[in-house]
């Protein structure tokens, strides 16, 4: 079995085992466009205020809106000790990102941060992360099979052009793999999320722990499909295969249990939050 480590937060709620004195954390709507298109997911605004789920926001705010906020609820609740950015899009894609996280760590240097990305733009984004004090962040990686991911993701923007198929799928995986290299070794702790498709990457979820956990990632997450979108058609895996994957992955890399795949507007703990 993989030796435990101290994770870098006891109190994140990502990270923690302890699930009995988190941090609540704030999650700033702020990221609106994404450079990738996954199968399974429709970024849904404003109509989704009863969505418990990755990609789903009942606004987009303005940093100014969301830096206000995050000062209110500050304010009002000492126990807020993390700011993140998960989206609705891809957080690295989007100077809002930027713009807001610097503002607020000028403002509050004791506060934790923590972000969620895709990987493709990581390893460029490195030294930013280091300058604000970015400690944590997850990687949304499912697989390390390019074929798969050629699946898993309809489209790609790289730059100015827009990737479709296989060579999509290998310059993904590519990227991904380089971000989670470049930032384990310039010291943030680094979280993978992969989901769980039965009938597609079942046999590719274990390789992908062992690749990551040489690469240096400190955690892997491993949650269940949430059928949408494209994806309608693939069943949520059972609660024994999730188990049992996850038990299988636990040799390579240590595995995450307490996710409630939270949404990109919400303060509180996962599982007892509000939305923004």
């Amino acid at each position: 079995m993989v030796i435990s480590v101290r994770y870098p937060f006891n109190h994140h709620p990502c990270y923690a085992t302890n699930r009995d004195s988190l941090w609540h954390r704030i999650h700033l709507p702020v990221a609106s466009v994404c450079n990738v298109k996954c199968a399974f997911c429709s970024h849904s605004v404003g109509n989704s205020c009863h969505t418990s789920k990755p990609g789903f926001s009942a606004q987009i705010m303005t940093p100014e809106d969301a830096i206000k906020r995050t000062r209110v609820e500050i304010q009002k609740n000492p126990n807020l000790r993390l700011v993140a950015v998960s989206g609705p899009g891809e957080p690295l894609a989007n100077p809002e990102t930027f713009e807001t996280l610097e503002i607020i760590r000028r403002e509050h240097q004791d506060i934790a941060m923590c972000l969620s990305t895709n990987g493709l733009l990581l390893e460029d984004k490195i030294k930013w992360l280091r300058e604000i004090n970015v400690d944590t962040i997850t990687v949304s990686m499912s697989t390390t099979n390019f074929s798969t991911a050629s699946k898993i993701y309809e489209w790609a923007r790289f730059k100015d052009s827009i990737l479709r198929n296989e060579e999509m799928g290998l310059k993904i995986v590519k990227a991904q793999l380089r971000g989670i290299s470049k930032a384990a070794n310039a010291g943030i702790f680094v979280k993978v999320n992969s989901i769980l498709i039965p009938e597609l990457n079942m046999k590719d979820i274990v390789p992908l722990a062992c690749i990551i956990s040489k690469l240096g990632a400190t955690l892997h997450n491993i949650v269940p499909l949430f059928p949408n979108d494209k994806f309608i058609k693939y069943r949520k895996p059972s609660h024994q295969e999730l188990q049992e994957i996850r038990k299988e992955a636990s040799v390579y890399i240590n595995q995450f249990t307490h996710c409630k795949q939270c949404r990109s507007d919400v303060v509180g703990i996962p599982g007892c939050d509000t939305i923004l």
